[in-house]
């Protein structure tokens, strides 16, 4: 019976790990067609940039000789990390797939003894599982700081499913169902909430309603997972209680997350000089002012890292993707909002090489999302960009009585007044480039009136706020009497039953 267990354990680790494969199959291809693209998005910057300096042809040549050092440099850096990190997953499924095997192979030769050594085999019957974990009222707190305050993430990642410790609790729960115990139920539950609120667990509801005999929750559930649904007790009103709990531990992420990203983003997006070849293209009359500001080490490079980390702890934690993808929508809403209202503030950024700057800095964020794979597709995401990515080449863009029309309708995101404090600001680049004309800002102003009568006529963007959370119910095909309780887990005072 135990060998067999760990024979259909194995074939579905087997096939969870082909399935890792072809993802990271699928991820490479992927990320090889961003880097075209961006590769494609350097050498125009770099003709552009090549174009409008005035340099002598030997000091042009040399000067992209040295950007173009650097850039492949920078790229074999990031291409080296990236085939490291797969070997490592990789070292990691084979010797997983080493041991596996191994222990598969001393159960075998186990079994083999003894039925050498015995002259009549014992055969053990059938057992049907009922899906419970049977426990002592004296085990509830060892229970729930096990299940719920301690669980071993790191150890799930790779082949258990992070929501299991969720399961665990819901099997116990059918437990306290089973024997009608509304004393031991209520204090089950009333530990798990007290200890819900300070970790981020939320996928005990779709159990509770997977599980609550309610039609719209179970019309996918299987003949079995029907006849487990709950019989004694009505715990829908938990079901609202952890909806709040969810709610505030939404807004609390968020607030953590913008409070460490608030230090970083301006630095890193807007006052980055990523692009070294232009670094000291700023107004002549500009120039001195940098100077009194303290340095900024934050770089594009530092807002990704905080944004890997996020996903790699929302993964870890087993977020459903719905509401990962709804962090990370409010999290570039946030640094969009963040980069804008500075760079209207600031006069002394507006202008053409500072708008290069900002769209090579954004690049790097939109990078990550694309490699994320957060929502299919990831655009929607990316969007929540736009209005930063717009004021940048609003920056960059030609300003003169023909391309009226384009800049209304190319920058949809912005808004009139935004337009227009942007080209009020901004500063020519050398003595070279003509001063915006008052007029000019007029017509555009006139012409953005006309086109968005029902604009609200607003100029900075709401820094607070938070995309409203919609907690999806995901219906689980698992079954709650195969469920095997990990060695990692320890749980050696509950019985399956």
């Amino acid at each position: 019976m135990a060998y067999q267990s760990q024979k259909e354990a194995n074939s579905v680790m087997l096939v969870q790990m082909q399935d890792m494969k072809e993802r990271y199959e699928t991820e490479a291809n992927d990320r090889e067609r961003d880097l075209k693209l961006l590769r494609a998005e350097n050498d125009r910057l770099q003709d552009f940039v090549t174009q409008s300096a005035s340099l002598t042809p030997e000091a042009k040549m040399e000067k992209m000789a040295s950007m173009e050092i650097q850039r492949l440099t920078g790229e074999n850096l990031d291409l080296r990390d990236r085939l490291d990190k797969m070997d490592e997953d990789n070292r990691k499924l084979k010797k997983a797939v080493a041991q596996l095997a191994q222990r598969s192979q001393l159960q075998a030769d186990s079994t083999a003894q003894i039925s050498g050594d015995s002259l009549a085999e014992v055969r053990y019957k059938e057992r049907s599982w009922l899906g419970m974990l049977e426990f002592d009222r004296a085990d509830l707190q060892s229970l729930v700081a096990e299940l719920v305050l301690n669980p071993r993430v790191e150890q799930f990642n790779d082949f258990l499913p992070s929501t299991l410790p969720a399961f665990l609790l819901f099997m116990c729960i059918r437990y306290t169902d089973y024997r009608n115990d509304e004393s031991l139920v209520k204090s089950l539950m009333a530990s798990a909430t007290k200890a819900i609120k300070r970790v981020v667990k939320g996928f005990i509801t779709n159990c509770l309603r997977q599980y609550s005999g309610e039609k719209q929750y179970s019309d996918q559930n299987t003949h079995k997972q029907n006849e487990q649904c709950l019989m004694n007790f009505d715990l829908s009103d938990y079901i609202n209680v952890f909806h709040d709990i969810a709610f505030w531990v939404y807004e609390s992420i968020l607030q953590f997350i913008r409070n460490e990203l608030s230090t970083v983003v301006v630095p890193a997006i807007v006052d980055n000089e990523g692009i070294p070849s232009i670094s000291d293209s700023r107004p002549s009359g500009m120039r001195g002012r940098g100077a009194s500001q303290p340095a900024k080490k934050s770089s594009p490079d530092t807002v990704v890292r905080l944004m890997t980390g996020y996903l790699r702890t929302l993964n870890a934690r087993g977020v459903p993707e719905d509401v990962a993808r709804l962090i990370f929508r409010s999290m570039s809403y946030y640094i969009s909002a963040t980069s804008l209202n500075n760079l209207l503030l600031r006069k002394e950024l507006c202008h053409w090489s500072r708008g290069m700057q900002i769209r090579y800095n954004l690049s790097h964020v939109e990078e990550f999302l694309r490699e994320s794979r957060l929502s299919p597709p990831s655009s929607q995401t990316q969007e929540l960009l736009e209005p930063i990515i717009q004021a940048s080449q609003l920056l960059q863009a030609r300003k003169t009585d023909s391309d009226i029309n384009d800049i209304c309708l190319m920058y949809n995101k912005l808004t009139t007044q935004q337009i227009v404090k942007i080209l009020s600001s901004y500063t020519p680049q050398n003595e070279y480039e003509e001063k915006i004309p008052q007029s000019f800002i007029q017509k555009v102003q006139d012409h953005l009136k006309k086109h968005r009568s029902k604009e609200e006529p607003t100029i900075m963007m709401n820094v607070d706020y938070v995309f409203p959370l919609s907690i999806p119910f995901v219906h689980s095909p698992l079954k709650l009497e195969e469920i095997l309780i990990p060695e990692c887990i320890n749980l050696t005072f509950v019985k399956k039953i």
